[in-house]
């Protein structure tokens, strides 16, 4: 009788389990074993709401598992299939908020008319009449209710920049969350990315469907153990090794780390290494997989044959590849590695890579560092807008942030021992970061301009 009032959270459970496992038709790399949802059920159950009620009890932990699913989940995620992810998850977990045909007419799976007797709203834009007339013929009810001749209820909210926050009092409290959405998609599409967003922050009730910035530190405190490699998926011009090194240096120290770039007939002392590291206790780090896709069922073998040492860890780094073996995905911990989106999370990544250089940092350094944190999230983030923002992809990475910081810093020290009396050779630095650092990835003059704008 216990066990049956834990049902509905089982169901939930199991519902959410189907969601994440539909992820792989997306990318093959979006694999989970159950055995890895079966550690975030436990997780949730650990929670131990302070609830003596069972049926609030039983709610509060059923969202603690939801929450808790959706952003463990999506770190494993690219960034670009995060928002897809988030209306999937929605549409499973809370079927209740979609009515009749909407998922349809949202996805473009709905079959209607495309002519109306019912004309165009005087305030819409022209060419939005076919989707209108769709929309129009696939929900007649809904229309009339919307009172969509009325300019005073819309005349505004069709030209407003965000339009999804917008809405009319009236209107808002008459519609459903998902209604809007459609509405924005059939009259305002050019804010439809920012709507969905909106609406999947609203069902979690969070502010935000990016996963919480990543920390190694708090990673390897709370996740890790010796028998589950952590594999890193990396985007374009993303490489965890030196933010990663820089870690094992601060945890383990540099001679209990040793790092391997794959490819290049590196297999057997792979294999050497593997054995020696968990033998040892120490940190192993085997870069590229996706270049020795081929190579993998054997690392797999190896993995199973071995004891570890409890302190041993094995870090891989890849980048996603249709052959990468589904075993190997679904035995690893998955974590993107990609610059953040957003200005504000790139820069809470960066100080938290920086972590102890910031805090050790004197008053001048750490108005350099700023600086630099500052101009590398914006270059980073200006990738989001190509051809806007730059005419193509440029893998500017954690590393040039840390060749900048070593250049400023040694800057600073030689001006503080010359006759400068500590004033920093700008020129210098601006050469150095513009031709050697940042601007060596640059090959189009536009772009070096919009680099030299941001750096002076």
């Amino acid at each position: 009788e216990k066990r049956e009032e834990y049902r509905d959270l089982a169901a939930k459970g199991s519902t959410l389990f189907m969601i994440i496992s539909d992820l792989q038709k997306v990318n093959n790399m979006y694999l989970f074993s159950l055995s890895s949802f079966i550690k975030l059920f436990k997780k949730a159950l650990d929670s131990r709401p302070n609830e003596s009620d069972m049926k609030e009890k039983l709610k509060l932990l059923g969202q603690t598992l939801i929450k808790l699913t959706f952003f463990s989940i999506g770190r494993s995620l690219l960034k670009a299939d995060r928002l897809m992810f988030g209306l999937h998850f929605i549409k499973g977990i809370y079927p209740e908020q979609f009515r009749e045909n909407e998922w349809e007419f949202f996805t473009g799976t709905v079959v209607a008319g495309t002519d109306s007797s019912v004309p165009l709203p005087q305030w819409s834009s022209a060419d939005r009449k076919e989707a209108f007339f769709m929309f129009a013929n696939t929900f007649p009810k809904l229309v009339r209710q919307l009172q969509l001749d009325n300019n005073n209820l819309w005349a505004q909210w069709s030209g407003t920049l965000t339009c999804e926050k917008e809405f009319h009092q009236q209107i808002k409290s008459s519609i459903t969350p998902f209604q809007r959405l459609l509405i924005v998609q059939v009259f305002r599409p050019d804010r439809l990315e920012s709507a969905m967003t909106q609406f999947v922050c609203e069902a979690l009730g969070k502010r935000n469907i990016a996963p919480p910035p990543m920390s190694l530190q708090r990673m390897y405190d709370e996740e890790t153990i010796s028998t589950i490699p952590i594999l890193f998926i990396t985007g374009p011009g993303s490489d965890p090794s030196k933010e990663l090194q820089e870690f094992a240096e601060k945890t383990v120290g540099r001679n209990r780390y040793q790092e391997l770039a794959m490819g290049g007939g590196q297999n057997e002392l792979a294999i050497q290494l593997l054995k020696q590291t968990a033998k040892d206790g120490d940190w192993l780090c085997l870069k590229n997989l996706h270049l020795v896709t081929s190579w993998l069922p054997q690392l797999e073998k190896e993995l199973k044959s071995i004891e570890p040492h409890k302190d041993f860890r094995l870090w891989l780094t890849t980048e996603p590849h249709l052959k990468f073996p589904a075993i190997l995905l679904q035995s690893s911990m998955k974590i993107t590695y990609e610059a953040p989106p957003g200005i504000k999370k790139n820069l809470q990544r960066t100080f938290q890579a920086l972590g102890d250089s910031l805090s050790n940092s004197d008053k001048e350094t750490l108005k350099l560092t700023m600086m630099l944190s500052y101009f590398h999230a914006i270059i980073q983030e200006r990738r989001t807008y190509i051809p806007q923002g730059w005419t193509k992809f440029y893998e500017f990475s954690y590393g040039d942030l840390r060749a900048g910081e070593t250049i400023l810093k040694e800057l600073l020290e030689q001006s503080k021992k010359s006759k400068s009396h500590g004033k920093l050779e700008w020129e210098t630095a601006y050469g150095l970061l513009e031709n050697a650092v940042y601007g060596g990835r640059v090959d189009n003059e536009f772009d070096m301009k919009v680099l030299k704008c941001y750096l002076r």
